[in-house]
């Protein structure tokens, strides 16, 4: 019996120390040859949110590695369902536009296992046009000039869409339709006449690409109107047409109380205005009275404007206060004879008239010379000076060869000197010369 014990425990033995001495277990081999894990990419997004045709197109991605390994990133970016760009996180501006839907799919690598993921589609949006500035020209701009609402820049559009535009415009903040080309763009104008002193003007020029549209105006406040005063002959016969030119060209005129030939400097005072038209025609048999003259001749030495037409020139003699601001004296009388005028040298006072026009003769009844150091600018070649300018004191006279209303009885209102528009418009820019 003993030697049975003895026999089972040697066995025991020897089979534990067969265990312990030699090879390895399952277990041993897993903990040499650990296993890999995948790389897990959480996100791709595209930016900018709001991409537009300019902008560059950046991927970001977030992955993480539960095994910490190095990530290498790939990038396959489509356009329209259409591979392009590099494998870069970056698809340059160049190759996509407008309207064209953009994604990519990033593959992330730990060098032993790839994973991708796609983004979601990002479409290129619309970009607004550029209208970089408005101006209302011309500058220095008052109430004789035309306003035009000027772009000086071309606008653009990085989409390449077709433009079109419009302008509104409006006077002291009320919206007015332009007589120039009606809310046009470009070339909106509107035309002096519509203008007066101390308005504000403004445009606002719209630029549209079809989806969208851009705004940008400018404002322009002009000068306060010139005051002209016209101490007339005749107030209502051919005078009216002179006062209608007048505020055409954006003058504000006042007709004096009386006659020339009753203006005594107070009726009205010359004080609150900047120029001076003296029409002597009906009323070449008058004479002003001196306290008038000397009001005249004050004006003109304080920087008046003072224009007269020709009978004052036949009156010099006997106007003695008057007659050292006169531009004309009388040379001879030629009633009835239509006279060419010929322009003879460049001024503002000629500059928009013909050179050589023609009036009837009782608007150029008699002509005379420049006198008192005046300069001729047109003449009647066969009779003599039509216009002439002379500078006195601080102020700048113009006087004019035709008789003023100097019998526009019977005649046709047509043939008023008054109605001549070469007359007129010689009128008008002498007055403005006078204030310059």
């Amino acid at each position: 019996m003993r030697h049975q014990k003895i026999a089972v425990s040697i066995l025991l033995a020897l089979s534990l120390a067969a265990c312990k001495g030699g090879g390895s277990s399952t277990d041993d081999t897993q903990d040499s040859a650990a296993v890999n894990s995948a790389p897990v990419i959480e996100s791709v997004s595209l930016s900018p949110d709001l991409a537009l045709t300019a902008d560059a197109i950046v991927a970001t991605v977030t992955a993480s590695d539960a095994d910490g390994d190095t990530l290498t990133y790939s990038y396959a970016w489509t356009v329209i369902g259409q591979p392009a760009g590099s494998d870069s996180d970056t698809l340059p501006a160049d190759l996509s536009s407008k309207g064209q839907s953009v994604s990519v799919t990033v593959t992330v690598d730990d060098g032993t296992e790839s994973v991708s993921m796609e983004s979601s589609p990002l479409i290129i949006a619309n970009t607004l046009p550029v209208l970089e500035e408005v101006r209302i020209g011309p500058a220095g701009a008052t109430t004789r000039d035309d306003l035009k609402c000027n772009v000086p820049v071309e606008p653009t559009d990085a989409d390449g869409d077709f433009l079109t535009g419009s302008i509104i415009w409006q006077q002291n903040g009320v919206e007015v339709s332009p007589l120039g080309a009606d809310r046009q763009y470009p070339g909106d104008t509107v035309l002096a006449s519509q203008t007066e002193g101390d308005d504000v003007w403004a445009c606002q020029v719209t630029i549209s690409d079809g989806e969208a549209e851009v705004s940008q105006s400018a404002e322009v406040t002009l000068p306060p109107s010139k005051e002209v005063l016209i101490i007339w002959d005749v107030a209502d016969t051919g005078t009216p047409g002179l006062v209608q030119a007048l505020e055409d060209a954006g003058l504000t005129v006042t007709l004096s109380d009386t006659n020339e030939n009753s203006f005594d400097g107070s009726n009205p005072s010359l004080a609150a205005f900047d120029s001076v038209i003296h029409l002597n025609g009906t009323t070449y048999t008058g004479t002003m009275p001196e306290s008038g003259q000397q009001a005249l001749v004050d004006f003109v030495n304080a920087g008046g404007g003072y224009l007269h037409t020709e009978w004052l020139a036949y009156q010099a003699s006997s106007l003695t206060t008057l007659a050292p601001i006169l531009a004309l004296s009388r040379d001879s009388g030629h009633e009835g004879v239509d006279l060419v005028y010929t322009v003879t040298g460049a001024h503002p006072v000629v500059a928009n008239v013909p050179n050589t026009f023609t009036t009837n003769g009782y608007c150029g009844g008699n002509l005379g010379v420049a006198t008192n150091g005046a300069t001729a600018l047109a003449t009647v070649p066969e009779f003599g000076d039509a216009v002439a300018v002379n500078e006195v004191g601080d102020g700048r006279i113009v006087g004019f060869a035709h008789a003023a209303n100097y019998q526009n009885d019977g005649l046709d209102p047509s043939e008023y000197c008054m109605a001549d528009p070469n007359l007129l418009q010689l009128m008008v820019d002498g007055v403005y010369w006078t204030l310059e």
